[in-house]
């Protein structure tokens, strides 16, 4: 028979309207997509999120067999499936309002049915391409104006390949001319300027090699550690008080916003071109724990290095269209969060005066700038962002392996998930918790996950869905390093 009206199974027993139990009589793997008939609507889509076989082989006969022969054992492999719905005249996906019929048979189903209810179409002008469903010659397209609309995250295990599948996402903004900053704590990023080198896996997806050297720029507050990136450095004199506190790491406003000012003015009146040396200076001559406070961090802040007479251009770093790689790698992880906190609060500041593109802001490794336990500099200002940022077309994307360890209003903000292989119990109920339409089987699956797969919820579609991750266009740059040589 044709694979494509292939019979699998039946419905048995009691027939609800989300979901059903069916005894199967072919081999089907969970994930699968399967249809039955309605008799009011035609074909439905379903998918299999459970399996069990059930047999008469108890305890007690196993125990009884001992070292005999073989004994025949009588099994039933049994499913569950839940009920995605159809298509009506309106386009809109429903489901069935009448429980299937008990006895009703179940069929594998057929491409055009997964593509017309799934909704997988081709969207030039919107859709990045993000690789094929599950064992189907479908093309997964996320709806480009929802991932900066409303946030992003991608969340994985460490190894399990979150990188490589941003690297994608991030070559199809390119390619749509969408405007990117992105958080690089390791300088893995950098390869996107490259083509990889092509092999027979870039054909089944259909991907060609593609390098984006004019579209990416990159910044590193250490550019002598990191030398293809040009110097990253902020003007103090183009730097509120209160935000300099931010450097500074004081979050007690009350107690220094008003002593910092008095210094600021007193050095300003006698050297217009003050530095934070200057500042430094007139800290030291004062008295109180108030002053040694002040004196202290803005030593601290002169050793960083990041605040200069001029600073690096807004209009430099962020240019339309292309992507700007802010290379933390060697950096000081307080340093990074300065970084971090300084430049997301400017993105949101002059985007909410349309100063600059709309824009979309990758946050990687986010767990250590906006945690969930303890205070991060840059975690007040994510937060505003993951709230309030796509009012003002700033979208966020936030990487992390440790789902559980990043704050939660942040990840919740976030109504497209890209989740690879996750095993850790407090990060798979993180994920959980924040997801809506995840189902107990679609968690166990996550668990289990093979390298390259990922499920998808939200980005246009109403349902989740596994995804086999397409090939890089560019060169991978975060690959682990050989310790010994194979």
């Amino acid at each position: 028979m044709n694979r494509a009206v292939e019979e699998v199974g039946r419905i048995f027993g009691d027939v609800g309207l989300g979901q059903f139990q069916l005894n199967l009589a072919r081999p089907v793997e969970r994930g699968d997509y399967l249809a039955v008939e309605d008799e009011a609507h035609g074909r439905v889509l379903c998918q299999l999120d459970d399996l069990k076989r059930k047999s008469d082989f108890d305890l007690e006969r196993a125990g009884a067999t001992g070292g005999a022969a073989e004994t025949p054992i009588h099994e039933n492999l049994l499913g569950i499936a839940r009920i995605i719905g159809y298509r009506d005249g309106q386009g809109l996906v429903k489901l069935p309002t009448i429980p299937f019929r008990p006895g009703a048979h179940v069929f594998r189903a057929e491409e055009p049915l997964i593509a017309e209810v799934l909704g997988l179409k081709h969207h030039a002008n919107s859709g990045a391409y993000v690789g094929l469903l599950r064992n189907h010659a479908l093309r997964v397209e996320l709806d480009i104006n929802q991932l900066v609309q409303r946030h992003v995250s991608v969340l994985a295990k460490t190894g399990g390949g979150k990188s490589y599948l941003l690297g994608v996402l991030i070559e199809e903004l390119l390619r749509h001319r969408v405007t990117c900053v992105i958080i690089d704590p390791h300088g893995e990023y950098g390869s996107l300027r490259f083509a990889a080198e092509k092999n027979g896996v870039h054909a089944r997806f259909g991907v060609e090699s593609q390098g984006f050297g004019r579209q990416v720029q990159e910044y590193s507050p250490d550019a002598t550690l990191n030398p293809s990136a040009k110097p990253l450095t902020f003007s103090l004199r183009h730097i509120d008080p209160r935000d300099l506190l931010v450097f500074m790491g004081l979050t007690n406003v009350k107690t220094f916003l008003a002593p910092l000012k008095q210094l600021i003015e007193r050095v300003a009146t006698s050297n217009a071109d003050y530095s934070v040396h200057d500042l430094v200076r007139a800290a030291e001559a004062g008295e109180g724990i108030v002053a040694e406070t002040l004196h202290e961090r803005l030593e601290y802040v002169e050793q960083t290095k990041l605040l200069g007479p001029v600073g690096t251009s807004l209009n430099d770093l962020v240019k339309r269209g292309e992507a700007t790689l802010i290379n933390l790698r060697g950096v000081a992880p307080d340093v990074q969060e300065l970084v971090v906190a300084r430049i997301a609060l400017t993105l949101f500041e002059n985007r909410k005066k349309d100063k600059i593109p709309p824009l979309f802001l990758v946050i990687e490794e986010a767990h250590n700038f906006a945690p969930q336990q303890g205070t991060a500099t840059c975690s007040r200002v994510l937060k505003n962002i993951a709230s309030e940022g796509r009012k003002f077309g700033l979208g966020l994307c936030v990487v992390t392996q440790r789902a559980a360890r990043i704050d939660k209003s942040v990840l919740s903000q976030c109504n497209t998930q890209l989740i690879l292989q996750v095993t850790n119990p407090l990060d798979l109920k993180a994920i959980a918790q924040s997801i809506e339409g995840l189902t107990a089987g679609m968690t166990e699956m996550i668990q289990s996950l093979p390298v390259g797969v990922a499920l998808i919820t939200g980005g246009g579609y109403h349902t989740p869905l596994f995804c086999e991750v397409r090939p890089r266009a560019t060169r991978h740059g975060g690959e682990s390093v050989q310790i010994v040589a194979a």
